[in-house]
């Protein structure tokens, strides 16, 4: 087996991280890029949807609630009839293998 002196890994190394240093940096320059040019199709599809939605509010006299502004969450959460955690089955399922009590006991 051969012996690699320390300047050698030292310079694969530092190849490595030059690699992802550059990698990271263009990534994040061409995310900030697309971001301050919005695409020529985006722009027509906005303005084709906000004439669509002036169809429809001088056609329908129901007023609509405004969306919530600002960030916001909703979870909706459903619950199943004797349903047990993946967590429990797999600490079970360990105490059956290691002789420990059973998910009986």
């Amino acid at each position: 087996m051969l012996e690699l002196s320390p300047s050698i890994w030292y310079r694969r190394m530092s190849l490595v991280y030059l690699v992802g240093t550059w990698t990271m940096l263009g990534s994040i320059c061409l995310s900030s890029w697309k971001r301050k040019q919005p695409l020529a199709k985006e722009e027509a599809l906005k303005d084709e949807d906000l004439a669509e939605e002036e169809e429809l509010k001088d056609k329908d006299s129901v007023e609509k609630p405004e969306p919530k502004r600002g960030f916001y969450v909703e979870t909706i959460v459903t619950y199943k009839e004797n349903f047990v955690p993946y967590s429990t089955r797999l600490s079970n399922y360990w105490k059956s293998w290691s002789n420990g009590p059973g998910p009986s006991e």
